[in-house]
């Protein structure tokens, strides 16, 4: 009677750490440089879907001579200054962990201060907001004194199922007329199988 009852225990002891691997959540990384995506000079040339995250709005552009791309050639650009980063509807089980990424708003010289509003959206309805600035372009520089900025994203930018971007001037919340580079975005993929 006791090997009985001895046996299911340690099925049941067995089961329990060959689930908790099963369930355990996958991390995978990503620097999303935009140059191995193709650039057509003069035509549309929309991102959709780039290293596992839909871009709605962006678009990949080549450095031109103004402002250049913190890696070789390309940049992600959201012309009119807005635009949405996501994780596909069709991952359910997926979210992402926004790290870092490099940033310029690109209207021409001069350019007014810059302000860059960043909107988190959680997979469980929670929002968050950061915002960042670019600061003013003045002419009577040499156009090397142009680049790009970076900022990086703590902790609280998990669990993400999309990112949201928008730019008004930074003096009075005016329109900027101009677009939003994004390069070397940093982030991580998670996928958690048991969600």
């Amino acid at each position: 009677m006791k090997s009985i009852l001895f046996l299911p225990l340690v099925t049941l002891s067995l089961a329990a750490p060959l689930e908790e691997r099963k369930c355990k959540p996958t991390c995978t990384s990503y620097v999303a440089n935009y140059d191995d995506l193709p650039f057509n000079d003069g035509s549309a040339n929309p991102i959709n879907l780039y290293n596992n995250l839909n871009y709605t709005t962006f678009q990949v552009d080549a450095y031109d001579g103004f402002i250049p791309p913190t890696s070789f050639s390309n940049w992600a650009m959201a012309f009119g200054g807005s635009g949405n980063i996501s994780v596909p509807k069709s991952d359910r089980k997926k979210t992402f962990e926004l790290n870092s990424f490099s940033y310029a708003c690109v209207s021409g010289v001069p350019q007014p201060e810059c302000r860059i509003s960043i909107w988190g959206f959680k997979a469980h309805g929670q929002v968050i907001k950061r915002d960042i600035t670019f600061p003013r372009l003045d002419p009577g520089h040499p156009i090397e004194d142009f680049m790009m900025n970076r900022t990086t994203f703590n902790g609280q930018w998990k669990d993400l199922k999309s990112v949201g971007f928008s730019i008004a001037r930074a003096d009075n919340g005016g329109d900027m007329f101009g677009g939003l580079a994004l390069d070397d975005l940093g982030y991580e993929i998670v996928e958690r199988p048991c969600m």
